[in-house]
């Protein structure tokens, strides 16, 4: 029954918004200045098409309301998180599953309906199962290649400035180490037989890739950029991570899951208070070194540096496309002079970037009583982004 309204809602929808006229070609090919045009500020929209999403929300969990709100604030592109679950059919991987596809395939027309670009982000888990079987289950990257073909087959209908490919999202397998004798350098040499496989179906779109680590800077920059042309390289940035991820319970990190207020900029006395407070001594710990570093936007620039160097050495193109802080703990002023900082440190080093996310523990976009109908715009977080 379920299956029954979803497949009739999406025939409705079809049938009353304007269609984006798209290409059976591949695309005529843009530059990489135009790439980073359409790339240069984005926003994560999250819990659309995750594993644990509500598939009876597909069709309307954001409108193209959401959209012209997002293309008014001045962003250019969304990113699209989908999980693999969502499309892949391990049993026939040629065939991406129906009814999540029109959903998906509709949200993509919505976006561009107003002018903004699309980051497709097709393999985004939130359990390792998956990725398991990719690095440890002998023909499981084969089913995934081809996969990939035939997302970048159907989908290579829309032009290389309005979508884009994003090959895997936050691989950590190797660093994890949930899987027994996987190192780190698992990922690269896979993730070149995905970019090897979707460049047999289409050559002018571009592909953004990274790195084992959860997307980490400093394992992207370890390696050496794949020959093939038009990709474009991907870190994400949560540091200093007792600060962006303080009270989140997923967070992993004792340390981070029971701290509160920490402030940013750090120094030893604006923390001073957290640590006489605290009985939980690993905390105290983590404050102490945290307050110590003094954390700032110099900092933050010097770590983002060396990936904006090392695209340089390599003449590639890089995008942060995912930073942010969770809000429910953090001092309202420190999250506003973070992302603030954050931004400035991306823009100092020539990064293109997307914030983590639209509407949730990280977004700009808050709802009045829990009500998705009354969203209500945080314009300072705006400002902090320069929008």
């Amino acid at each position: 029954m379920l299956k029954k309204i979803i497949l009739s809602f999406l025939l409705l929808q079809c049938s009353c918004q304007k269609q984006v006229t798209v290409s059976n070609n591949l695309g005529v090919p843009i530059t990489i200045e135009q790439a980073k045009q359409a790339l240069a500020k984005g926003v994560n929209l999250s819990n659309w098409f995750n594993d644990y999403s509500n598939p009876a929300e597909y069709g309307n969990h954001f409108s193209s309301t959401d959209m012209q709100r997002i293309k008014a604030a001045g962003f250019t592109y969304i990113r699209l998180p989908i999980a693999s679950t969502i499309l892949f059919n391990e049993s026939s991987p040629s065939e991406l599953k129906p009814s999540p596809l029109g959903f998906i395939d509709q949200a993509i027309q919505s976006a561009i309906q107003v002018g903004l670009a699309v980051v497709l982000d097709p393999i985004h888990n939130s359990n390792d199962d998956f990725e398991k079987k990719l690095a440890t289950v002998s023909g499981f990257a084969d089913k995934v290649s081809i996969y990939w073909q035939a997302v970048a087959k159907y989908f290579s209908k829309y032009n290389p400035d309005q979508l884009f490919f994003e090959i895997y999202n936050e691989p950590h397998v190797g660093t994890s180490g949930f899987a027994n004798g996987v190192s780190k350098s698992w990922w690269w040499p896979m993730q070149g037989r995905f970019i090897h496989a979707i460049r047999q179906v289409t050559i002018n779109h571009y592909l953004i890739a990274g790195a084992e680590g959860w997307n980490n800077r400093n394992e992207l920059i370890s390696n050496i950029p794949y020959k093939e042309e038009n990709v474009i390289y991907n870190f994400h940035f949560y540091d200093p991570f007792l600060f962006t991820h303080q009270g989140a319970s997923w967070a992993g990190w004792p340390p981070a899951i029971e701290a509160a207020g920490v402030p940013y900029p750090s120094s030893p006395n604006a923390v001073d208070s957290l640590i006489k407070a605290t009985p939980h001594q690993e905390l105290k710990d983590a404050l102490t070194w945290y307050g110590s570093q003094r954390y700032n936007l110099d900092t933050l620039v010097s770590w983002v540096k060396p990936v904006a160097n090392w695209a340089k050495k390599y003449n590639v193109m890089v995008t942060c496309n995912e930073f942010g802080s969770y809000k429910p703990y953090s001092p309202r002023k420190s999250r506003l002079n973070w992302i603030n900082d954050m931004r400035k440190a991306l823009e100092t080093n020539q990064v293109v970037w997307a914030i983590w996310e639209y509407d949730e523990g990280f977004g700009w976009i808050n709802y009045t009583n829990n009500n998705r109908s009354q969203p209500t715009i945080d314009r300072e977080i705006l400002t902090a982004l320069g929008l």
